[in-house]
């Protein structure tokens, strides 16, 4: 739900957009000085102080001449902060207005139009909004490929955005080729043991765990760990990105001792990093409320889940349909514990934000409602089970067609509702729809 996308590298940025030289013949002044500072305190990871500085260089940049380049270099460089802190609405403005001062100054396909936006389609990432940050990628490499020369370090950084937006959306055939040429290009330029490479073969540890390459997948997330911890330290929020994929490498094999130490260091860094209520913190706690889970410590998830909904609550909005995952995780804790009741408001407030954003009839929503219905009947409220299993599997057979596992698991449940409320024909009826699904589903596997 809120993985991915979330991450940032600093180390690159820092490398790259903050780069006084391409604020074209400007004066050099107590701006460059103080640019430079926050391009500093960036690198460091302290946003709070990169922040005051360039809001700082952004009153001095206001009073200039509009054709001076010091005023989108400002705006681009805030915008970046800006959305390393989790503060989108602020960031996605200073990315347009900066693209528009750039687009005046000098014209639609220069390479600062480039960088601006790349950065604003890595906001979009970070909102899985692949839609908008797709053409965004795509424009930005095609201008740094003709604007600069192989192996430039430009290129790869936007070969490897754009691979990882692929990743996320399931085009791997896409992505391997772009990340490969990346990572070959960054290993000659900066170097091998450079954060750039360190980024490239993260992405290259996301790319084999998404292909179920699950040795190669690990083995390139500890190597990502160890260069970050060289070149970034141990407290960098980047070297907790790449800590954080090595632990959920472990725990998807059930090493839950080896993951959870790393997912609380990861926790521990990024609160210190970002503060209590940033947007990775709340993806941390829900890694670590996922592993607990499957642990089956039930009472210290949904301590996570709590803790993570009431930061995703204040970082997203109370009416955010992303609010339901959490909502339906923790839900299902108390469902198969001994209050039961809780679980409850959970799960019908899941379903009403489904419904409200993503409509009547969509798979989401399904699946809440079979949640909500599954309660139900162990509550042995067997009137309400039935009218909610109804819905839902309406809802499931329309999105996701009348073969579906999901389908049959939703008839098999709805058919011991059935059962209970003594309509034995009926529940027979819906047994063997859902073992004729189940059957071809098997049939097909074997051939």
């Amino acid at each position: 739900m809120h993985f991915a996308q979330r991450q940032f590298v600093w180390a690159t940025l820092a490398a790259s957009l903050f780069s006084i030289a391409t604020a074209r013949a400007v004066p050099q002044d107590s701006w460059k000085g103080t640019e430079t500072a926050a391009a500093k305190a960036a690198k460091q990871a302290h946003f709070a102080e990169a922040e005051r500085l360039l809001s700082t260089n952004l009153k001095l940049a206001e009073n200039l001449s509009p054709k001076d380049a010091r005023l989108p270099r400002t705006l681009l460089d805030l915008a970046e902060v800006y959305r390393a802190e989790g503060k989108y609405s602020e960031a996605l403005a200073n990315y347009e207005r900066a693209l528009q001062i750039y687009t005046v100054q000098y014209g639609p396909e220069a390479t600062e139009i480039a960088d601006t936006i790349n950065g604003e389609a890595e906001l979009y990432k970070s909102l899985n909004d692949y839609s908008r940050a797709e053409p965004l990628l795509l424009r930005a490499l095609a201008i740094r490929q003709k604007q600069s020369h192989a192996g430039d370090p430009d290129i790869a950084q936007s070969q490897n955005d754009l691979g990882e937006l692929y990743i996320a959306t399931g085009a791997l055939d896409k992505a391997e080729p772009l990340l490969s040429e990346a990572l070959a290009s960054r290993q000659k330029n900066p170097g091998p043991e450079s954060a750039g490479v360190a980024q490239s073969l993260e992405a290259m540890g996301n790319l084999y765990a998404k292909a179920r390459r699950r040795k190669e997948a690990e083995e390139s997330y500890r190597q990502a760990v160890s260069l970050y911890g060289k070149t970034l330290g141990g407290e960098h929020p980047d070297y907790a990105n790449a800590l954080e994929n090595l632990a959920l490498s472990y725990g998807a094999r059930l090493d839950f001792a080896n993951a959870e130490p790393l997912l609380q260091r990861v926790l521990d860094i990024r609160r210190t990093v970002f503060g209590p209520e940033h947007r990775d913190v709340a993806a941390s706690l829900d890694n670590l409320a996922a592993l607990k889970r499957s642990e089956n410590k039930g009472e210290e998830a949904a301590a996570f889940y709590e803790q993570a909904i009431k930061i995703w609550e204040k970082v997203l909005g109370p009416d955010s349909p992303d609010l339901a995952a959490d909502l339906n995780n923790l839900g299902a804790i108390y469902e198969f514990g001994k209050d039961k009741a809780r679980a409850e408001p959970l799960f019908l407030r899941a379903a009403s934000l489904d419904e409200k954003s993503l409509g009547a009839e969509s798979p989401e929503l399904g699946t809440d409602l079979n949640n909500l219905g599954l309660l139900y009947l162990f509550m042995k409220r067997y009137e309400d089970s039935q009218k909610i299993y109804q819905r839902a599997l309406s809802i499931r057979m329309k999105a996701l067609g009348d073969q579906d596992p999901g389908v049959a698991e939703t008839m098999n449940s709805y058919a011991i509702v059935l059962h209970a409320l003594h309509r034995d024909a009926e529940a027979g009826r819906m047994e063997s729809q859902a073992r004729a699904i189940l059957a071809r589903q098997s049939a097909g596997k074997s051939r």
